[in-house]
């Protein structure tokens, strides 16, 4: 039962806090493996560059999997700053900024993921276990809408706002971007010899999931 577990909703939200903090340095690892590869001019073009396997670009992953988490972020932020509000957060995912700086310009990448990670580790102080529970249960268990378009006619777009909390998109959030990052991956090792595997962070791009069942499956054969 939670209510026996010491600021049970701190730990819960701490650890997708913690999941979404090392998809951010898994970003930022991308970058600087790609300046340290090709030098800071070769890799901006890099970055920048479609692919003609995946029809898409590493920037456009890297910002598109960012606009979910820095919604997410800010819905956070603002019940911080605003713990009596009466009105239910809302999170428009489908009403997003496309083809923004940071698709094009990988400074400005960098830029806005080390502000987005500063933003989940000053989160990060309200899960704490020395710090006022209050913050970090209603952090986690507020409920607010997420909202998605279902339909792809835009005479009748069907944007839907779907019940949830604050901590289960923090789990969407960090799940979205791992199969982001696995088609960076593929972008990266795949285009004209951009990067190899040991040039990425280590499971980079790899669902928590996989990452487990080829640890249990390496250590049952030894």
């Amino acid at each position: 039962p939670t209510s026996i577990v010491p600021n049970y909703h701190g730990r819960m939200f701490s650890s997708v806090l913690r999941a979404n903090q090392g998809i951010l340095k898994q970003k930022i690892g991308l970058i600087e493996a790609l300046i340290a590869k090709h030098g800071p001019e070769k890799a901006k073009d890099i970055y920048k560059r479609n692919c003609p396997i995946a029809k898409a670009s590493i920037g456009q992953h890297v910002r598109h999997s960012m606009d979910h988490q820095e919604r997410v972020v800010t819905a956070s932020l603002q019940l911080v700053q605003n713990q009596n509000a009466d009105d239910t957060l809302s999170i428009h995912y489908d009403l997003r900024k496309r083809g923004g700086t940071d698709e094009h310009d990988m400074d400005q990448a960098n830029q806005r993921i080390q502000r987005v990670l500063q933003q989940v580790e000053e989160l990060q102080s309200y899960s704490s276990i020395s710090n006022d529970t209050t913050i970090s249960t209603n952090l986690a268990t507020t409920p607010l809408h997420a909202t998605f378009f279902l339909s792809g006619n835009p005479e009748a777009p069907d944007e839907q706002a779907l019940p949830t909390t604050l901590a289960r998109e923090w789990g969407f959030v960090a799940h979205h971007a791992i199969h982001h990052l696995a088609m960076v991956q593929i972008i990266a090792t795949t285009s004209g010899g951009l990067l190899v595997g040991k040039d990425l962070p280590v499971d980079f791009g790899r669902a928590p999931s996989t990452v487990q069942f080829d640890q249990t499956t390496t250590s049952q054969k030894e």
